[in-house]
């Protein structure tokens, strides 16, 4: 601490300088931030199914790919190791819709009629976790995220699970189109897991999902329904330049 005393008359000011100087500049800002030891972020996200990619021998369903996506909204947590390695941890929630397409004369079961049957849809939500191995590409990046590459795995409870289908109706004969939708369906798993990665830069990821675990149980002469696509590809942003 420093005093400077400005000679002069009664209407002189005494004019003082203080400075503290802290042992380690992350006592200042209780060491938070994109390249600091620990850090967090909220986040959107956007994803679409890619459709006959597994790594199973089995049925798949075909989907329309525009209209089958995915959103997310979530929480990201960073703990940074050291310049190049940070552990990562998501908390996530997510709606996602797989809408249903079929070649002609396909007959895979399917729990509602097929006859008259316009368009069908699965709708999901989730609620879950991921954790990864974040490597920073540029360890001289400031005080920011930068550019990065996270590998890790995810896994969610989905917690409301459904089927909706539209018929050109003959149902009624007070309507051209008719509704059908099943809840709680039985033969859907109520978790899910798989791998993910990550490739951001400072503010924006582009990810992929692969989901290892089965969505729909199987049993022999009961339940075999073609699965949904297992990969989502997509991309997430996060508010402000960090």
């Amino acid at each position: 601490m420093g005093v400077l005393s400005v000679p002069g008359n009664a209407f002189a000011q005494t004019i003082i300088l203080k400075q503290t100087v802290p042992n380690e500049l992350g006592d200042e800002d209780g060491d938070f931030g994109p390249n600091k030891k620990k850090f967090n972020h909220p986040y959107l996200g956007f994803g679409f199914e890619i459709p006959n990619i597994t790594h199973l021998d089995e049925l798949t369903q075909n989907v329309k790919p525009f209209s089958s996506f995915s959103f997310y909204s979530g929480n990201r947590t960073y703990r940074n190791f050291n310049k190049i390695l940070a552990g990562v941890f998501d908390y996530e929630m997510s709606f996602s819709q797989s809408r249903l397409s079929w070649k002609e004369g396909d007959t895979s079961q399917f729990p509602v009629t097929k006859n008259g049957l316009e368009k069908s849809k699965y709708w999901f939500a989730r609620i879950g976790g991921g954790l990864h191995l974040q490597i920073n590409l540029k360890p001289k990046r400031g005080n920011q995220l930068g550019t990065y590459i996270a590998l890790g795995g995810y896994g969610n409870f989905i917690f409301m699970k459904g089927l909706t289908s539209k018929y050109e109706s003959n149902v009624s004969s007070y309507a051209d189109r008719s509704k059908l939708t099943l809840r709680k369906i039985k033969y859907i798993e109520n978790w899910d897991y798989g791998f993910s990665a990550r490739f951001g830069r400072t503010n924006s990821a582009i990810f992929v999902k692969y989901r290892m675990s089965n969505l729909f149980k199987y049993q022999e002469n009961v339940w075999n329904f073609p699965e949904l696509p297992r990969l989502v590809v997509g991309f997430q942003f996060f508010p402000g330049n960090i």
